[in-house]
């Protein structure tokens, strides 16, 4: 059976959300405020995005678990971000969410076009840039609710619909099984590289005459079994310290606007993650009328902006990068590892901040990071460290790679079963 071609706003209204001064943003609150990074580009929620407030707000701003909003400003770079939904997420640590007024929440008002479908109606690109742009390709970075109300999309019957979700939901779910693998890669390294560089765990054990915990013979014979002083305090006997330039170089490769294409892979500020070295999504250079920096697989990328002081992350694919982005490489294969926790303590962050310039939007720049002083262990220890935790490492960018395919996966599914008509249900389960 053919699929009906209604209009959405038939079906939905759209709303904007809270207009908010910046001085209700805090540190903690139990309510939260979605607002324009919180979308994936492409739609999505991005996890951690939400920021903590604590003003007023009215009961039309509350987003419920299960709305759709769309994207209905966009300040990124290649524009990917309008027009994209999310679906509001289930919290464990925020009561209430709120909506800013940049974006659209979306509103029943007849049965029949299931929410969850309209969201994923707006995952495929076709229907999510005409929303945003037209069919004249206009860079306006808006999106009105009537623009959106006045769409015209295929509407298959509830069934069908309810298909088309289960599918899609099956791929999100392993798309979020395949992060959560990732991030716990990425505690346990970091577990053992706080565990040895930061608390001496091992160095302790032995000056009580003890060993190491969960340490075979070989390893626990490469640490020492006291302290000395240093400019950093006490560390390991025979140990040293040294600054961030000595062990990492800042890379800057210009790529120029024409060399710039639709494939290359994009990192923009709005990219760098919060809780995770590993980054899951980046924008195409499409678009893109800058000249930007080159990255290649496994440099560090750190957002010069304070607001963008979060994890130094790993570039897990060659592309390109915004100019407001440091990158680096370690200079030796042998300590990666090493530096990419090094660089990810709250004391590198903290030192950052304190000398980070400017009022409006503070920043860094790498002659600001490169004295940065950390303890340096022996060249075994290094080398034993890599060997040990490049394998997790390599493990969690195989996991953004897995999702990278399903993603493309998701998109050709998504993009086939609302445009093929004569699709049946058995077809999609």
């Amino acid at each position: 059976m053919p699929y009906k071609k209604v209009l959405v706003g038939d079906y939905f209204k759209f709303e904007k959300g809270l207009g908010y001064k910046g001085e209700f943003l805090v540190e903690d609150s139990e309510v939260a405020l979605i607002g324009m990074d919180s979308h994936e580009e492409g739609g999505g929620y991005k996890e951690a995005s939400e920021k903590p407030y604590s003003g007023p707000y009215k009961s039309e701003h509350v987003a419920e678990t299960g709305d759709v909003i769309f994207a209905a400003t966009d300040l990124t770079q290649g524009g990917d971000v309008l027009g994209s939904p999310l679906i509001v997420p289930e919290s464990e640590k925020f009561e209430t969410f709120i909506y800013s007024h940049h974006l659209l929440k979306a509103f029943q008002k007849k049965e029949g076009f299931l929410p969850e479908y309209l969201y994923n109606l707006y995952r495929v690109k076709k229907y999510r840039r005409k929303a945003a742009y037209g069919d004249a390709g206009s860079t306006v970075r808006a999106l009105p609710s009537v623009v959106l109300e006045e769409q015209l999309v295929p509407l298959p019957d509830i069934k069908t619909q309810e298909s088309i979700n289960e599918v899609t939901s099956l791929i999100d779910q392993q798309i979020e099984n395949n992060k959560s693998l990732a991030k716990n890669l990425e505690a346990l390294a970091q577990s053992i590289f706080r565990s040895w560089f930061v608390d001496f765990e091992p160095v302790h054990a032995k000056s009580r005459g003890e060993k190491p915990f969960g340490m075979d013979d070989e390893t626990a014979a490469l640490f020492p079994d006291s302290f000395e002083e240093s400019e950093l305090g006490l560390i390991p006997i025979k140990w040293n310290t040294g600054s961030l330039a000595e062990f990492a170089k800042q890379t800057k490769k210009n790529v120029k606007a024409k060399e710039i294409t639709e494939s290359d892979a994009y990192f923009g500020l709005e990219h760098i993650p919060r809780r995770s070295i590993f980054v899951f999504s980046w924008g195409s250079g499409e678009g893109l009328a800058s000249n930007k920096s080159s990255v290649a697989v496994g440099d560090l990328l750190f957002g010069k902006l304070r607001p963008y002081f979060h994890k130094v992350s790993i570039s897990p694919v060659n592309g390109i990068c915004s100019t407001d982005i440091i990158v680096m490489q370690p200079k030796e294969a042998f300590y990666k590892s090493f530096m990419y926790f090094a660089v990810n303590q709250e004391s590198f962050i903290s030192i950052l901040s304190n000398a980070s310039t400017g009022t409006r939007m503070p920043r860094t720049s790498w002659n600001d990071m490169q004295d940065y002083q950390f303890v340096i262990p022996s060249e075994n220890i290094l080398r034993k460290f890599e060997n040990l935790t490049s394998p997790l490492i390599e493990e969690g960018l195989s996991c953004v790679t897995v999702n990278l395919s399903l993603r493309k996966l998701r998109e050709a599914l998504l993009t086939e079963f609302v445009s093929n008509s004569t699709l049946s249900i058995e077809a999609l389960v």
